[in-house]
């Protein structure tokens, strides 16, 4: 299986840098999942400055997985793996990841956040929140957002426009255990599916 997985600043990055000890816990999930599936992770970005930032990241966590550290988008094939990030200012990594998966026709992107899916309302603002267990890609563009990255919500609209395009398999879930992406692959429903 082709995997696009794109992790979420909301859950690998605080006021201080990248989460140690997030990263402790995902990397022996990642290792093992790629021993099996090919795999492209999505690393986070912080936007202009920080592009260097993340491609020292990207060299990190590529020379960690033993991968190719990936900087444009034009590197990408349909037979890449590798670890990218730090592409491009003013857009979205959310839109980055999606056009991956549409590059190397993936089976699957996964965008791992802080949160256990998509929901019809904010769960921060209202307890009545539902989490969405499925959202045909037609429904998804409903939760399309403009904003600077970071600030558009659970995708960007480039991301959606890309995913709906493509018709992208994708599930939004939370990453903050990363075993539970190893139950996704293993065909356990876990976060809001979209199809």
């Amino acid at each position: 299986m082709k995997i696009v997985l794109k992790i979420g600043g909301s859950i690998s990055i605080n006021e201080n840098g990248p989460v140690e000890a997030y990263f402790r816990k995902l990397l022996p999930v990642i290792r093992q999942i790629k021993t099996r599936h090919r795999l492209i992770l999505w690393k986070e970005e912080m936007e202009w400055i920080a592009i260097e930032l993340l491609r020292v990241n990207v060299r990190f966590l590529s020379s960690l997985l033993n991968m190719k550290p990936l900087y444009r988008l034009e590197e990408i094939s349909t037979k890449t793996t590798g670890v990218i990030g730090g592409i491009k200012p003013g857009r979205s990594t959310d839109a980055n990841a999606a056009y991956c998966a549409a590059k190397i026709k993936a089976d699957l992107f996964v965008k791992l956040t802080n949160v256990d899916g998509i929901y019809d309302k904010d769960p921060r603002k209202h307890k009545d929140a539902r989490k969405l267990e499925t959202l045909s890609f037609a429904d998804l563009k409903k939760f399309s957002q403009s904003g600077k990255p970071g600030s558009y919500g659970i995708l960007d609209r480039l991301a959606i426009e890309t995913i709906t395009k493509h018709k992208i398999k994708t599930v939004i879930m939370n990453g903050k255990d990363p075993k539970n992406i190893l139950k996704l692959i293993n065909g356990e429903k876990i976060g809001t599916l979209i199809h």
